[in-house]
Formats: structure tokens, C-alpha cells, sequence
């Protein structure tokens, strides 16, 4: 692994780092400094964040400023469990979903719900560019705009409330 070429994000338990120059995705465990596993990405970019939950990591590629690849990867193995094309800017787990901000090939942006254990999209709502926070809880999403506009959005159902 090159570090002048690499990209590393500490987690709890694991180190990822990423060679974006071979495209080569390594996994070590902070405790015992071994390597857990290795995998050669198909030249999704450069890391753009990283987030993890109890069994996944879920890595957000980007290409360009309107393409790249949402990852969710096995943490044991490094195993590709899903994935949504696109490039992602904002996500957060909440319960059993991810909520996250995309930007499609056509420059509109949306927000999905998304389960984390099938990668299954729930739903999805057309945002704007200018969103810049959004809160979650049990019932709603609340998006707040840099215009000053907000949504309240329902959880279960992606409709404005």
C-alpha cells in the first residue's frame, strides 16, 4: 500500500485505507494490527467518507462532481452486500435505514431511504441543492434549506407533511 496515494479512516475496531491510485481497498483491525482483508475496487474514484454500523461499512466513492458508488461492504470479509450508483454527499444510519443525498447524472438531487441490511430504496424525495442539514427521529425528517425554506417530511413514507 502507497501512502503518498492513500486515503485512511479510523474506525471503532478497523482502519480502512484506501490506495486510490491502484484502486486497492485494505481492512486491518486496530487491535491486533492485522490485515483482515483486501479488495481491488473497479476504479470507483477517491473516497469521499465512511461510515460504519455493527456488521458494515458503507463507503461513498465519487468519480466526478455528479458520479461515483455508495458502497456497503461486509466487515468480516469485505464482501460488496449492496450498492447505489451515484454520488452521495450527506448520509446517516437511523434505526434499520440510511438515509442519504444523492445527485443523479442530470444534477437533480434526492433524498433516499434505504434499508441497510438489503439495500432496498423505500422511498426517495426530490430535493435541492441548497439543502444543507437534515434532522431525523422516529416520525419525521426535517430538511432545512440554506434559502431558509424547511420540509417535514414523513419517515415511513417520503411524503411532505
Amino acid at each position: 500500500m502507497d501512502n503518498k496515494n492513500a486515503q485512511i479512516f479510523r474506525m471503532d475496531e478497523h482502519v480502512l485505507y484506501y490506495d486510490y491510485h491502484s484502486g486497492v481497498l485494505l481492512c486491518k483491525s486496530i487491535e491486533s494490527g492485522r490485515n483482515l482483508w483486501i479488495k481491488k475496487m473497479e476504479d470507483p474514484g477517491i473516497i469521499s467518507g465512511a461510515i460504519e454500523d455493527e456488521d458494515s461499512f458503507y463507503i461513498a466513492f465519487e468519480s466526478g462532481e455528479r458520479s461515483g458508488v455508495f458502497l456497503t461492504l461486509n466487515k468480516k470479509d469485505g464482501a460488496t452486500l449492496w450498492d447505489i450508483p451515484g454520488r452521495a454527499y450527506l448520509y446517516r444510519i437511523f434505526l434499520d435505514y440510511i438515509f442519504l443525498i444523492f445527485i443523479d447524472d442530470a444534477g437533480t438531487f434526492f433524498l433516499l431511504k434505504v434499508s441497510v441490511s438489503e439495500g432496498t430504496i423505500s422511498w426517495h424525495h426530490n430535493v435541492t441543492e441548497d439543502l444543507h442539514e437534515y434532522v431525523i427521529n422516529r416520525e419525521f425528517l426535517l430538511l432545512n434549506y440554506l434559502s431558509g425554506k424547511t420540509e417535514k417530511i414523513d419517515i415511513k413514507t417520503g411524503i411532505t407533511i
